[in-house]
């Protein structure tokens, strides 16, 4: 299986051997902490700390595993960055451009709707911003 890897510079093609991290079979949901169990301070300043946590919408699922796209947790970090930019500026709905990769995220709800291959599709709706991810300032 091809998958696409790595938002730093030029996407790279690189044949998943089946390990069960990179394969975009597996659920992609990027959840930094688990809910607080016990009734630490602790416990609550950490998870409070880790901020919100990436969903992948069923839809989204199943594009990226048919575009061989597999998202890191660098890559959540980034779109989660890239996210707080955006809505800074009241975006709601945004596009996030990685590379060869685009992703239409709902912000509030921080949930990956769908996933594109740029190179594929030269129009997307429903969305109010576009973000250029390796123009982030880091």
């Amino acid at each position: 299986m091809t998958a696409v890897s790595g938002w730093n510079g030029d996407w790279q093609r690189r044949i998943s051997a089946g390990a069960a991290d990179s394969s975009p079979s597996t659920p992609m949901s990027h959840n930094r902490q688990s809910p607080v169990s016990g009734n630490s301070f602790r416990d609550a300043l950490f998870q409070a700390a880790a901020g919100p946590s990436w969903k992948l919408s069923q839809h989204a699922q199943q594009r990226l595993s048919e575009r061989g796209i597999v998202i890191s947790k660098q890559d959540f970090d980034l779109m989660e960055k890239a996210a707080q930019q955006a809505e800074a500026r009241g975006a709601k709905n945004a596009y996030l451009v990685a590379g060869r990769a685009g992703f239409v995220v709902n912000l509030p709800s921080r949930t990956v709707v769908t996933a594109l291959d740029n190179r594929e599709q030269s129009i997307v709706t429903q969305i109010d911003s576009v973000v250029f991810l390796d123009k982030l300032d880091r």
